[in-house]
């Protein structure tokens, strides 16, 4: 019985790979260039507190430390030599943690300012009730806020690929207002920046 067992096997293979007028088939494989879409994001995360009509705040990072561009082409399979671009591609914010008082509001803009050069406006009518936690929200954006952004993400490219010291340190700050006035203010809201980056690959496809 295992005998008979093992030749119906056999027989059942050899049927299956002699085709083509009983010439064996075996997949000839072929070296393509595709492009690859990889993604990723920061958060920064801003806390509001206390007795305030007029809100400001900011948080001051080194963009290299919050979104490591090697680590994601690493995990991507993509040589640096290989990519083909590097862009902001989206803001998002959201309330991480309510405010107390469920009765507050804020109107504001979002700017961002890298060290030593000059502020620019990154998210416009920023207007939002604080009283419950949200998912994200897709920001309304600035031109010239992304602009700085994407020139941000272009120095950190060049600094990858010939050492370039890129400037990386940069502040997002946010100024508005805050009602109703005179009543304690406690919130987190977070801001989600998303970077995209294309770059080719080799692989190899069956033909």
């Amino acid at each position: 019985m295992r005998r008979l067992r093992f030749f119906s096997q056999m027989a059942l293979v050899a049927s299956l790979a002699v085709m083509n007028g009983g010439c064996l088939l075996i997949p000839q494989l072929k070296d393509r260039i595709v492009e690859l879409a990889l993604s990723g994001t920061a958060t920064q995360k801003f806390v509001a507190s206390g007795v305030q009509n007029v809100y400001k705040d900011s948080v001051t990072v080194d963009i290299g430390d919050e979104i490591n561009v090697a680590e994601v082409l690493s995990d991507g399979g993509v040589d640096v030599s290989n990519v083909t671009g590097i862009w902001l591609s989206g803001v998002a914010y959201r309330i991480s943690v309510a405010d107390l008082a469920g009765a507050r509001h804020i109107d504001a803009e979002v700017f961002v300012r890298r060290q030593g050069l000059n502020e620019h406006g990154l998210v416009t009518g920023f207007s939002e009730d604080v009283n419950s936690v949200t998912s994200f929200k897709t920001a309304t954006l600035d031109a010239t806020g992304v602009t700085e952004l994407n020139n941000l993400l272009a120095a950190l490219l060049k600094e990858l690929k010939d050492g370039t010291p890129a400037n990386k340190t940069i502040t997002f700050a946010i100024d508005g207002t805050s009602s109703p006035v005179d009543t304690p203010t406690s919130f987190t809201w977070e801001l989600k920046i998303t970077i995209s980056i294309t770059g080719t690959v080799k692989v190899s496809v069956p033909t």
